[in-house]
């Protein structure tokens, strides 16, 4: 069987997520809480950013999971979190951005995320932090206030939608 391989589009180019291969190696079952991470912007099929809340629920179930295992990791002092660090913040950013209903955009992530209608307070200065402290517990704190935040925003959102 032959390996499938995708090209990183550019605004997918973050050193985080990719290193500077133009190319990822597209696996055998893709998800959205293992690497690649951004299967739905790599692959241009599917549109969950689209679709109101299809996008935000599977991102909800792995995030609920992954929590849980961070804490435990962290409680334990088990220092091996890059893998659910790298997946938290790659759930988070999907979040942010699918919930204003666009795709991630990783490349000049600042100036895009400052364009988004519904975000929580600081969400620029916080993100720097967690990107330059990726893996610390501090950041993974950071992470699940910002996913908390974000989830009450959007859900503010939502009532404000049906109330019209």
């Amino acid at each position: 069987m032959m390996k499938r391989e995708v090209e990183i589009p550019e605004q997918l180019k973050h050193s985080l997520f990719f290193s500077e291969k133009e190319r990822v190696e597209w696996p055998a079952e893709a998800s959205l809480s293992s690497a690649p991470f951004f299967i739905y912007e790599l692959s241009g099929e599917g549109k969950p950013w689209l679709v109101e809340d299809k996008g935000l629920d599977m991102i909800e179930k792995e995030w609920f999971l992954l929590k849980a295992e961070l804490e435990s990791k962290f409680q334990r002092r088990d220092r091996d979190t890059q893998v659910q660090m790298k997946t938290a913040i790659a759930l988070f950013l999907m979040k942010l951005f699918w919930g204003n209903g666009q795709p991630v955009r990783l490349n000049g992530w600042d100036k895009q995320v400052k364009k988004l209608d519904v975000q929580p307070v600081n969400v620029t200065d916080r993100l720097a932090f967690v990107f330059h402290r990726p893996y610390s517990y501090h950041s993974y704190r950071q992470v699940r206030e910002l996913m908390i935040e974000q989830d009450k925003l959007l859900a503010k959102k939502a009532a404000m939608k049906e109330k019209k």
